[in-house]
Parts: C-alpha cells; sequence; structure tokens
C-alpha cells in the first residue's frame, strides 16, 4: 500500500506493465524470504535441540521453513494488493493469522474438526508446515536394541542405560499408568496422531515431508497467482473504473454543434 500511489501513477504514465511491478517484486521477496530461515535455522536448531542426527534433517527444516515463509508473504502481497493503506492491511492480518492455527490441527485435529472447517483446512499453510515439521522432527533410525517389553517399565534411572530414543520420567510414567508410552521416534508420531495425516506416505517418512513440502509450494503458486489478480484488478479499478479487463466502449453519439460564428463562410467568387 505504500508504494501504491507512485504504481499507480508509473503504470499509467506507460512506465512498466504491472505484470512485471508484480513479478520483480515477487523474486526479489523469494530471495529475501529464502534467505531469513538460514537464520532461523542457524540460531534456534542447536538453541532448541532439534534432530540433529543428520544433515538430512537440518535442510529438510530449512526447506519447510523457505517455503512457508514465501507462503505467508504471497499471502501478505495478495492483501496489500487489495488494500488502500496500510493500516487497513494491518487490520485485516489477525484474521488470516487466527485460522491458521485453529484449523492447522495444533489444538484439535483435524479429522475432528466439523465441517465445513475440515475442507478449509486444506487450504492452510500451518497445516502442512507443522505435518512436515513434526514428521522431520522424528525420524530417526531405529534402534534394534530397544526392547520395548523390557524398556517400557525400567526405571527412569536407568534412562543413561537406555538404547532407546526416548526415556519417560516417573511422572510420565506415573501418568501413563506405569509404562513409558514413547520409546522410539515411532511411537512418537503417533502419540501426536502423525500417522493418520494427509497427504502422507506408507513407505517412509521422507516421502511424507515431501508430499507436504508440495502441497506447500502449490499453495504458494496459488497465492502468487491471485495477488496477481488481485494487483491488475486494483490497477483497472484506478484507470477504468472497473475489475473486468474488457474495456467499455463509449458511446457513439452525434457530434457537436458547431455555433454559427465558427461555421465556414463560402469561398468568394473571383471574376475571372
Amino acid at each position: 500500500p505504500a508504494e501504491r500511489a507512485v504504481f499507480l501513477r508509473e503504470t499509467q504514465d506507460k512506465l512498466y506493465h504491472p505484470t512485471a511491478f508484480y513479478l520483480a517484486k515477487v523474486l526479489v521477496d523469494t530471495v529475501m524470504q529464502c534467505f531469513f530461515p538460514i537464520l532461523v535455522v542457524a540460531i534456534s536448531y542447536p538453541l532448541i535441540g532439534l534432530n540433529g542426527e543428520s544433515a538430512e534433517r537440518v535442510l529438510w527444516f530449512y526447506a519447510i521453513m523457505a517455503v512457508s515463509s514465501n507462503c505467508g508473504a504471497a499471502v501478505g502481497f495478495m492483501v496489500s494488493a487489495a488494500v488502500p493503506s496500510v493500516n487497513l492491511a494491518l487490520s485485516i492480518a489477525p484474521g488470516l493469522v487466527m485460522p491458521q492455527l485453529l484449523l492447522a490441527g495444533i489444538f484439535i485435529k483435524v479429522e475432528d474438526l466439523p465441517q465445513p472447517f475440515n475442507a478449509l483446512s486444506y487450504l492452510m499453510v500451518a497445516r502442512y508446515a507443522v505435518q512436515a515439521t513434526v514428521v522431520n522432527e522424528f525420524s530417526c533410525s531405529e534402534k534394534t536394541a530397544c526392547n520395548a517389553t523390557v524398556w517400557r517399565t525400567s526405571s527412569p534411572d536407568q534412562c543413561g542405560d537406555s538404547p532407546c530414543d526416548f526415556c519417560c520420567t516417573s511422572h510420565e510414567m506415573m501418568a501413563a499408568g506405569g509404562i513409558c508410552p514413547v520409546l522410539s521416534c515411532n511411537h512418537a508420531l503417533t502419540s501426536l496422531g502423525m500417522d493418520d495425516i494427509w497427504p502422507m506416505s506408507e513407505t517412509s517418512n521422507e516421502e511424507t515431508i515431501l508430499f507436504n513440502m508440495i502441497a506447500l509450494l502449490i499453495l504458494m503458486c496459488l497465492f502468487r497467482l491471485q495477488g496477481l489478480n488481485v494487483l491488475m484488478c486494483s490497477y483497472r479499478r484506478a484507470t477504468t473504473g472497473s475489475c473486468l479487463p474488457c474495456r467499455g466502449t463509449a458511446a457513439v453519439g452525434p457530434g457537436p454543434v458547431r455555433p454559427p460564428s465558427a461555421a465556414p463562410s463560402p469561398k468568394a467568387e473571383v471574376p475571372v
């Protein structure tokens, strides 16, 4: 919105086409949105202690953050192209963020959402970002030495000798009835409800992450194209008064009546 007046003036002066302006903005913004997640991953990943079993887990996490950031920027571009002021855009933003939290399966499972909210969840960027992030975090190599029958009821004091991925504290075992419900990454995904999500692969967690990344890319392209559509609509409304791409034809009527004083005088005959 801050560049709206300059954009309209320059496009009406035919300095560039609105599509060229939008593609240039998207290109620069995409590079920036891919750069900032590098800082986020470099700082937050080791501080939080996320899955560092292999470099593949870190790269997947960065890819998820980069695509999610571009999806958010695409939604921001779409809103900015539709409103005339920054204040109005900021007032609309909370209405776009809250559905992402409520329909992404963070507080309520997607399967438990009533219609039409269950159907709307397929358009939520946060749904696929959360699913991909959780599956990536709890993707680890299988520990053959972890015997669930033995270590489910083992004392928490033996956690240092446990070959399993996770070990429960005394409070967690007491809350679960004297057993440790989560010993491996697969147990963790099951307890978080990530064993029955869409999209999901039946063969590997990497394919599940890839499917969710593809869904994020599709949403990003959809929001980018819709942002271009909204920008063109705003441009046409400012220039022609209508969002329709076709221009109205002017009515053809009789020409203006020439006043008598302006009527051409007949040529005088010159005698030969």
